[in-house]
């Protein structure tokens, strides 16, 4: 694989770990230069010695002690077996000699520990090394041999020594503890310093241009930039700069209130755009009503670096929908009035208010259509003329009041017994007037007969304060093609000669326009 792709590899690779915070990187920076400063310092001062200068310093010593120790022995009478048993003990107790001897400038071992001649390399030179340290032993005539120390390997004498030596040590503490201690501080120090000025003026110029308060925030989440729309609404933004939107206080209850996340965490999660979440934030003068609006800020490699919140004040609006839609509902209601009132208006001015029938000019106005339809289409038509018997009596015996009740008691049993289409008058008084559209003579006659019988069974009965009251009706029937009158009034006029020759035969009863003379029915 050639470098460019190594390279390009690398990238997809890097594009996928977790990119550091801006503190991480700072002070991961300053704790490398002042590792970098120590270790120059004791390159150029030598502060700290290495293990193995120290371990050569002690062994120095420790050599130079038991030599003088040797030289008290070799003096005293058996010295030799007292040495030999020195160097015995010294050669097993001791975790850092491997073996011990006592040499003679000829050659020959005096004393040793155990396995020492097959340790010891002697060199020519007589010179110490770390593991094998020569210590002369000097007599009054001159030198008299030499004390051997074979010394045991240990790991510190390489490069396991120097990991555990004092440099490391306090390379590692630096490490550890200045992490930590420059993560925090820097931390603290960022949210002091104006992140805003590494935004232009000019784009600072527009972001103040717009009328939505607006809020610029970075990849962990804190305040880079506020607009004037939202100094407007909160003047003391400015003293949360740098600091964590969700430390708004304001804003956190708001959104608790909603219960839902924070818009601006999922739009920096799934890089799509967070509109239209609606908060009532706290003012003063009451609660301000905002729509926000959450927009990821990506790089070239699709990655959120950070995010755009708008916040829309529709407090105005909302208020000027309340009072449009309070005055829709006062409108409705007024309308709804307006038509009760109206249907109030046409009962009071097409129909009577003692008994709810149509008067006169109502009557006249819908029968004049009925009548001209039947005299077109050539329909049945029937018109049917009543009167209530002997009603002068009901006023002077019972009184007036009694009359209206028997007028009322009348209409409402005619009413009964009508079809919707069916048209009532109260034509004056105590007399009604019927026109029954698409009725033929026979079903006409069959109608008056039906209302005269109910009238009598019914009627009288219903008024209680007059027991065993008997009100009758008398009525006149008249209708086309059977009478090819010209004119509704003439239909009336035929119709009320009927109830003319019902009231002459005997009231009670139910005839046709005497032109046709049809037979009289009496009810028995």
């Amino acid at each position: 694989m050639t470098d460019t792709g190594w390279q390009a590899r690398w990238r997809r690779w890097r594009r996928h770990l977790p990119q550091p915070s801006a503190t991480v990187r700072l002070a991961w920076g300053m704790l490398s230069l002042t590792l970098s400063l120590i270790l120059l310092l004791d390159l150029m001062l030598g502060i700290f010695p290495s293990e193995q200068q120290r371990l050569r310093a002690v062994r120095e010593r420790e050599a130079l002690s038991l030599a003088l120790q040797v030289r008290v022995l070799l003096t005293q009478p058996q010295g030799e077996q007292l040495l030999v048993r020195l160097l015995e003990d010294l050669a097993r107790t001791s975790d850092d000699i491997e073996s011990v001897g006592v040499r003679r400038t000829d050659g020959e071992l005096v004393a040793a520990s155990q396995a020492h001649a097959a340790l010891w390399h002697r060199r020519g030179d007589l010179r110490s090394t770390l593991d094998a340290v020569n210590v002369p032993l000097r007599s009054p005539a001159g030198l008299w041999g030499t004390l051997e120390i074979r010394y045991r390997e240990d790991a510190v004498t390489g490069w396991r020594g120097w990991l555990g030596g004092p440099l490391m040590s306090l390379l590692l503490g630096v490490a550890g503890l200045g992490a930590v201690v420059y993560y925090f501080y820097l931390r603290r120090m960022l949210q002091h310093l104006d992140p805003s000025q590494a935004i232009p003026d000019r784009v600072r110029a527009a972001f103040d241009a717009l009328t939505e308060g607006l809020l610029v925030l970075d990849d962990r989440h804190r305040i880079m930039l506020v607009n004037a729309a939202f100094q407007q609404l909160y003047p003391a933004s400015d003293s949360w700069m740098g600091r964590p939107i969700a430390e708004l206080g304001w804003l956190r209850d708001a959104l608790a209130a909603s219960a839902r996340p924070a818009p601006w965490l999922e739009a920096m999660r799934t890089g799509q755009p967070v509109l239209g979440v609606r908060l009532d934030l706290p003012a003063e003068g009451g609660a301000r009503h905002v729509l926000m609006n959450c927009a990821a800020i990506t790089d070239g490699h699709g990655t959120a670096r950070g995010c755009l919140v708008t916040l829309d004040d529709v407090t105005d609006l909302d208020r000027a929908n309340t009072r449009l839609r309070q005055a829709l509902s006062e409108l409705e209601t007024s309308h709804v009035q307006i038509q009760r009132q109206n249907v109030e208006l046409e009962q009071l001015a097409n129909h009577d208010p003692m008994t709810g029938c149509l008067n006169r000019r109502a009557f006249y106005a819908r029968a004049e259509r009925h009548f001209g339809q039947a005299r077109r289409f050539a329909t049945p038509l029937a018109c049917i003329m009543t009167d209530i018997d002997k009603f002068k009596s009901f006023n002077d015996t019972y009184g007036h009041a009694v009359g209206d009740q028997v007028i009322q008691q009348v209409a409402r049993v005619l009413k009964s017994a009508l079809r919707a289409d069916d048209l009532l008058c109260r034509y004056g008084g105590e007399e009604f007037c019927i026109l029954l559209p698409a009725t033929t003579l026979e079903d006409a006659m069959l109608v008056a007969q039906r209302m005269r019988a109910r009238i009598e069974a019914e009627a009288g009965t219903a008024i209680e304060n007059i027991p065993g009251l008997r009100i009758t009706s008398s009525f006149g029937v008249c209708t086309l093609p059977e009478r090819p009158v010209e004119s509704l009034d003439k239909l009336i006029e035929q119709a009320d000669a009927g109830l003319y020759a019902a009231k002459e035969s005997g009231r009670n009863r139910v005839c046709y326009a005497p032109q046709a003379e049809p037979e009289a029915t009496a009810v028995g």
